[in-house]
């Protein structure tokens, strides 16, 4: 039953979300959609792991999470918004709305060490609601911040 629900999350809410090609990309641009692609791998970790309920690997992969939260606002520096020449998907509102990406950044590292610490507590039903939270929290940054 959950791994049902799972696979929908995953599918709906991640994937169409997270579909880098970064092979023009270079500098910062590269190493920013090479993290954004590591985030995609560990929320697919997690959602694997969940319909096995294996705790460890989902706190580990929440604890990565977390960190990129901390260190994401570094990887967007003025003038690496969105091209044709380095395939960018960084949309303009991350630098005309600063605030607001910065509190996107915040919802998702809430999120993320929200996820870590229920998920130590090792019950699936709210390391699974947890989860949501932290894939909605992506989602709702990529609606407004990703071309």
């Amino acid at each position: 039953m959950y791994k049902c629900k799972f696979v929908l999350i995953l599918f709906f809410i991640i994937f169409p979300f997270f579909s880098y090609s970064n092979e023009n990309a270079t500098g910062i641009i590269k190493e920013r959609m090479e993290k954004f692609q590591e985030s995609k791998n560990l929320m697919r970790a997690i959602n694997k792991n969940l319909s096995d309920s294996n705790f460890n690997v989902i706190t580990e992969s929440a604890e990565k999470l977390n960190k990129w939260a901390n260190e994401m606002h570094k990887f967007f520096p003025k003038g690496s918004e969105a091209s044709t020449s380095n395939k960018s998907q960084a949309s303009a509102n991350i630098w005309s709305d600063t605030e607001g990406f910065k509190k996107a950044i915040k919802t998702f590292e809430n999120a993320s060490a929200k996820l870590i610490k229920i998920s130590k507590n090792k019950n699936i039903d709210n390391t699974f609601s947890s989860f949501r939270e932290v894939a909605a929290s992506c989602k709702g940054c990529h609606q407004k911040y990703r071309n």
